[in-house]
């Protein structure tokens, strides 16, 4: 008993450390509207020039600067490439680190136009980096994002109108799960990527002349986030999941030559 009981002392508090992961669940539901202002500058050789300026509502009280470029080497196939400037305004304005976060888009379209139809399928990835510092087991500091997006537009015949529906899924590259892992591998090995976002959407859009439009729409816009906490002290995992739902209006002014 004296030769097992060091053993026993040594085992038993890494078993409970493995045990200790507390789960929880979060629903939260919230409107908002989106507006967005599209200036678009086309060049030869399919080469295109997009800012954009766009602001949310409260809760999200944000605001996204993009500024991207287009290029279009035939007319069934498009890549665009994008920076944006994220500021939280839900973060206060003291510490830029915490209000300042940054954001690129590598994005390539494939489109097809059937009589009054106009089909598109994009796929890309997203990078989000913050500013602030982040305990790397809980958070990435960049985040990667596979984005999936299939569009349709029908254009009503003999009217400047047209209606829009998209559905589009955002799926995790790079979520924090290794260390979740190492821990509670003895009864929970399969943490991994997963879907954090579904955008299905529908609207109509107003062609008031070749260079400007108008679309107001609907997203249901579903999240999820899966959030890791460790406790130093006490060797404690909280795992929470996030379930976000939002009802977003939005209104896009688009214009340029």
């Amino acid at each position: 008993m004296k030769r097992f009981l060091p053993l026993i002392l040594t085992i038993l508090p890494l078993a409970l450390y493995a045990q200790n992961i507390a789960e929880s669940e979060t629903h939260t539901a919230t409107p908002e509207a989106h507006l967005f202002a599209t200036f678009v500058k086309s060049f030869d050789h399919g080469l295109s020039l997009t800012i954009e300026e766009e602001i949310r509502s409260i809760p999200s009280h944000r605001s996204h600067t993009t500024v991207g470029l287009t290029y279009a080497p035939i007319k069934y196939l498009s890549v665009y490439a994008a920076y944006t400037l994220k500021l939280y305004g839900d973060q206060g304005w003291t510490d830029v680190d915490k209000y300042l976060r940054h954001r690129a888009n590598l994005l390539v379209t494939g489109q097809v136009k059937l009589g009054q139809w106009s089909l598109s399928l994009r796929e890309g990835v997203m990078l989000d980096a913050r500013c602030d510092n982040v305990d790397s087991r809980e958070k990435n500091a960049v985040d990667f994002t596979l984005r999936s997006r299939l569009q349709a537009v029908y254009s009503i015949p003999e009217t400047p109108l047209g209606i829009v529906g998209k559905f589009e899924i955002l799926n995790t590259l790079n979520a924090p799960v290794a260390y979740l892992n190492f821990i509670a591998n003895s009864q929970s090995p399969s943490y991994g990527q997963y879907i954090n976002e579904l955008r299905p959407e529908l609207g109509l859009q107003w062609k008031i002349t070749k260079q400007h439009s108008l679309t107001l729409s609907y997203r249901y816009n579903y999240m999820y986030d899966r959030g890791i906490s460790v406790d130093d002290t006490t060797g404690d995992i909280s795992l929470t999941h996030k379930y976000t739902t939002k009802h977003l209006i939005l209104l896009a002014y688009k214009f340029g030559w």
